[in-house]
């Protein structure tokens, strides 16, 4: 039994490089990029761009609507289960139309960002350069630089000390 479990687990990862190379292709990620674990999707035909030294954890999932970018900067760390959306449906119309509404905007993650597990990030937003955004949070809004964020919506909670 352990024996069929541990091909298991390498038939998975095996599986996965085979994905990720091949977003790698895609997008023209860098090389020290990293996909840290298994299950992470990237979909859609808009542009991703990677700065160098970062790396997205298990499950996270990219939608990339044609005609916008996802820019991350360098040396971001994004967490586990992350949502980042570059279009999403118009909240305010009737829904029961068939053809639905859509935003679709740019999304932009400046250099040296931390985000926390499950955070959703909606189109349009910039979170600026040394910014930690907190486990859980829903980024529907622009967060500054050099500052803490979390909540639902998220909110900058304080602003960095110079000394840290």
């Amino acid at each position: 039994m352990i024996l069929l479990s541990k091909i298991a687990l390498l038939l998975q990862k095996i599986f996965w490089d085979i994905i990720y190379s091949g977003y790698t292709a895609k997008y023209g990620l860098p090389k020290d990029f990293k996909f840290n674990g298994v299950g992470t999707v990237i979909k859609g035909n808009g542009r991703l761009i990677v700065g160098n030294n970062t790396y997205l954890g298990r499950n996270s999932y990219l939608q990339l609507k044609e005609g916008t970018t996802l820019h991350i900067g360098s040396k971001v760390s994004i967490s586990h289960n992350v949502y980042i959306y570059t279009s999403n449906k118009v909240a305010d119309q009737d829904l029961s139309q068939q053809q639905l509404v859509k935003n679709a905007e740019d999304v932009t993650i400046q250099d040296n960002v931390w985000i926390g597990a499950f955070v959703f990030i909606k189109e349009g937003v910039t979170i600026g350069e040394n910014t930690v955004i907190g486990a859980h949070s829903v980024v529907n809004r622009n967060i500054p630089e050099n500052c803490i964020a979390a909540g639902n919506p998220c909110k900058v909670i304080k602003k960095k000390s110079e000394a840290s």
